[in-house]
């Protein structure tokens, strides 16, 4: 989720072969394909708080980018008005020499609220991609949303590359670039008592809970009303859980727990949406699974409509035989909501920084 300052490091000359070699990001390295950190221009431009200029409202920090509107009471929805810009080189950078003048990339801005388990993305320009300025409005309804909301803007393929051999990325759907992230505080976490907001216990005082090893735990007894719970019995995590930073190495590990906690989240979802779907309509039986068949039907079941999925996702949880498959294909559409490799990536990267 958060990003590391892209930079090129020079290390002291082989004394044998006297050539000057040069390392780049961490992460760069560690994905198989070229990948540009913050090559894309993310400016947000203006603010609107119920179609009105933000003026004095709110805490807002252009320079760190982020808005804090924990302080501000009675709104209903917040525009953000801007422009994500792709330069020529970067394209060139992370395509092709083929793939230049009909670029097969999409430009999306990426919205994610951790604690409303909820990330949607808003598309700025899709394939042939060009190069220069995409202008957006991007939206945020404040009863939908909770917590921290961070807006962060990628470069994707559309299309299957080349051979398996070229540095550049050849699936569907890869990241190939990002820019800087935004990041909106709405209000603390702490007034929880919904899925939206998790609520933090002492899991010991609890025999229906997990042994206070465990660091979160998802309520499903009242599966109209899941319920997300943090462990009291782990401060150090529960404090780094509630660290409102953009940077630094606190803000990264946040990141990082937050991906683990969502990941485990997202399956036990799903899996209660699968069981409480209609076999013969493709309906769920409660509102919220409407949103999370809404996220995952599309990487669950290609090719298929919505309503035929959702009939083949309740019929595969039914099936014994399918639900080896059923199990696979959740942790696979799961695991693409979340950059963890990226994100852990970045945790060790600033560790390493932190000791120089």
């Amino acid at each position: 989720m958060a990003t590391v300052s892209e930079g090129v490091e020079e290390v002291k000359p082989d004394e044998e072969g006297g050539e000057e070699v040069q390392t780049g990001s961490l992460v760069s390295q560690s994905l198989p394909h070229e990948y540009q950190e913050e090559a894309l221009e993310f400016n947000v431009e203006s603010f609107r708080l119920d179609g009105a200029p933000l003026g004095d409202r709110g805490d807002l920090d252009e320079e760190d980018r982020y808005l804090s509107l924990v302080d501000e009471g009675n709104w209903e929805l917040l525009e953000l008005d801007g422009t994500v810009t792709v330069d020529q080189d970067t394209i060139e950078d992370v395509f092709p020499f083929n793939e230049w003048e009909e670029t097969p990339g999409r430009l999306a801005l990426v919205k994610e609220n951790p604690l409303a388990i909820s990330r949607d993305r808003q598309i700025l320009a899709d394939s042939p991609l060009d190069s220069g300025s995409h202008e957006f409005t991007l939206s945020i309804e404040r009863d939908d949303h909770r917590g921290r909301v961070k807006i962060k803007p990628f470069l994707t393929r559309t299309e299957k590359g080349g051979s398996s051999g070229s540095k550049h990325a050849s699936k569907v759907g890869a990241r190939v670039a990002d820019g800087l992230s935004w990041i909106i505080r709405l209000d603390e976490r702490d007034d929880g008592g919904s899925l939206l907001m998790p609520i933090i216990e002492d899991f010991s005082d609890y025999d229906s809970f997990p042994d206070e090893n465990h660091i979160h735990y998802l309520s499903l007894e009242a599966p109209r009303n899941p319920q997300l719970y943090l462990n009291r019995e782990h401060p150090q995590v529960v404090e780094v859980l509630k660290n409102t930073g953009a940077t630094g190495g606190p803000p990264r590990l946040r990141d990082v727990l937050y991906d683990y906690i969502e990941h485990s989240v997202w399956t036990q979802l799903l899996m209660q949406t699968a069981h409480d779907t209609s076999p013969d309509t493709g309906e769920p039986e409660y509102g919220w699974q409407e949103d999370v068949l809404d996220i995952f039907l599309d990487d669950l079941y290609p090719g298929l409509d919505d309503d035929t999925a959702a009939i083949q996702l309740a019929e595969d949880v039914r099936s014994h035989v399918d639900i080896p498959d059923l199990v696979q294909r959740i942790e696979r559409a799961v695991h693409q909501q979340y950059d963890i490799p990226s994100d852990t990536t970045n945790l060790i990267e600033e560790a390493i920084q932190s000791d120089d």
